[in-house]
């Protein structure tokens, strides 16, 4: 029987190291020298690629890197830091979510390109990429070195809550900036708002008088329509 059990578990890992490759290019694979590989870090999430939010990004299996495999091209790729800490010896645990960071990379076939940043060592250092995020993207193969530029921060319900200016719609492939796919017209295919992520939606703002203050400010922002279509969401 065990030997049976260690059969199984070793044909399961290979299968497990594959999960943290994610194909986010049309069509079918393309062989390693026609593929741009990015590696990310497990402790960064992909908030976007180009403006589109890719959630397969995202994907890996236990503290693996993950792999994003893309056509050669130039991409923005906005990540945060996210991680969890036990806190008091394990008593409580806290997840820091620090400011995003926008990646800048024109890759070639072929190339690894690996996102980075300065490891904290406790929460305090993590807490502090809150406001501030060291990191950067290197060329494996070359050593070419960009560092990455400040983005918003993740830190605020309200703000996640609010969302962006401009909604943006998500995506399951993403094409290198400036390609023929990438230009054609937002007309053409009207963005949708994403639902919000799991970690927010489960997420509540305390009942308190801020709170109050704050809905009250945000409902004075709103147009009339934008009114009306929040009391009859609230009425379902």
């Amino acid at each position: 029987m065990r030997s049976l059990f260690v059969l199984a578990i070793a044909c399961l890992l290979p299968a497990c190291a594959q999960q943290s490759h994610v194909q986010l290019y049309p069509g079918s694979p393309l062989p390693d020298g026609q593929v741009l590989t990015v590696v990310v870090p497990n402790e960064l999430e992909v908030q976007n690629i180009n403006g589109q939010q890719i959630p397969s990004a995202n994907w890996s299996f236990g503290t693996a890197d993950k792999r994003l495999e893309l056509q050669p091209g130039v991409y923005q790729i906005s990540a945060f830091y996210k991680n969890g800490f036990d806190i008091d010896g394990g008593i409580s645990h806290e997840v820091v979510r620090g400011r995003t960071g926008v990646f800048s990379i024109d890759g070639q076939g072929g190339e690894l390109w690996e996102l980075d940043f300065d490891r904290p060592q406790s929460v305090q250092q993590a807490k502090a990429f809150e406001t501030e995020f060291n990191a950067w993207v290197v060329n494996t193969r070359t050593g070419e070195r960009h560092t990455a530029a400040a983005g918003g921060r993740n830190n605020s319900l309200v703000n996640n809550l609010l969302g962006s200016a401009e909604p943006v719609a998500e995506q399951t492939t993403v094409v290198p900036l400036g390609s023929v796919a990438a230009q054609v017209p937002a007309a053409a295919a009207p963005a949708t708002v994403a639902p919000l992520p799991a970690i927010v939606a489960r997420e509540t703002l305390p009942h308190n008088d801020a709170t109050l203050t704050t809905l009250q400010q945000m409902w004075q922002l709103l147009g009339e329509d934008s009114r009306a279509a929040f009391l009859k969401w609230a009425q379902q």
